[in-house]
């Protein structure tokens, strides 16, 4: 019998092949063991348990950020003429020669305090720090009663004039006095030295002013009165009137030095 060589190689071919699949299918169906380095998985543990304990301490860090800042700050009163402590916190430990404690209310002294600053704003006059002054006065009044009063300093001129005047002028106050019948009114007496310079000519001049100002309590932010923008004093001006009494002028005498 007589057969083609191509034909006896294929169920060779084909039955390598399948002892191949088996042989793969055999491996295919085996578990798959893996093996880990012992101190690789004490680094991965360790370093886990590191995490978790800086998450732990972050956590408490901004418990207590939170905290303190919602917390009440420390009050110490201590008498430093005796030396005595009279408050700490909430716990009161008595008044002393000294000091007292009671509860804060605005008060005569309050009106006079914020009355004298603005009328120092007003008429203690350095050019320096003019702008800064005149808006510190404008701060302390009412805001309806500022818009008006600052569209009267610049319709009149007055700042253009003190300031082309080169003037520098000191304020003194006289008198201050509390209407009988209008506890929110006070009443100002002052005196406003003034040197200028006009037409090249150095001048000086002495204003006796009387003004009547009119206070009204500020509104309250977060519980209280006392407030930066009123001077902690409580009062805001709502109306000033203006009267000059008496008014001298006078050259600036020139001293002249000679040399012999």
């Amino acid at each position: 019998m007589s057969a083609d060589v191509l034909d006896l190689q294929i169920p060779v071919v084909e039955a390598i092949d399948r002892d191949r699949g088996a042989e793969h299918d055999d491996q295919a169906s085996r578990p798959i063991i893996c093996y880990r380095d012992p101190a690789d998985v004490k680094t991965i543990r360790r370093q886990s348990q590191l995490i978790l304990l800086a998450f732990v301490i972050t956590a408490v860090a901004i418990v207590g950020v939170v905290y303190k800042s919602i917390q009440r700050p420390d009050r110490i009163v201590v008498d430093m003429s005796s030396g005595r402590m009279v408050m700490i916190n909430d716990r009161e430990f008595g008044a002393t020669e000294a000091v007292k404690l009671e509860k804060d209310k605005l008060q005569l002294a309050d009106m006079d305090y914020v009355v004298k600053a603005f009328v120092d704003y007003l008429y203690r006059v350095d050019q320096t720090s003019r702008s800064k002054d005149i808006e510190a006065a404008l701060r302390l009044m009412v805001p309806g009663q500022a818009k008006k009063f600052a569209q009267y300093l610049t319709e009149q001129k007055i700042l253009q004039t003190q300031r082309e005047q080169q003037w520098n002028a000191s304020w003194k106050v006289e008198y201050l006095e509390h209407a009988p019948s209008k506890p929110l009114t006070i009443k100002v007496y002052g005196t406003q030295e003034i040197d200028m310079v006009i037409k090249n000519d150095s001048k000086h001049a002495t204003k006796h002013i009387l003004l009547t100002i009119e206070l009204l309590p500020d509104a309250p932010e977060n519980g209280t009165f006392r407030l930066d923008r009123n001077l902690r004093s409580g009062f805001r001006i709502n109306s000033i009137d203006y009267k000059e009494l008496s008014s001298s002028e006078a050259e600036t005498p020139v001293v002249a030095s000679t040399q012999g």
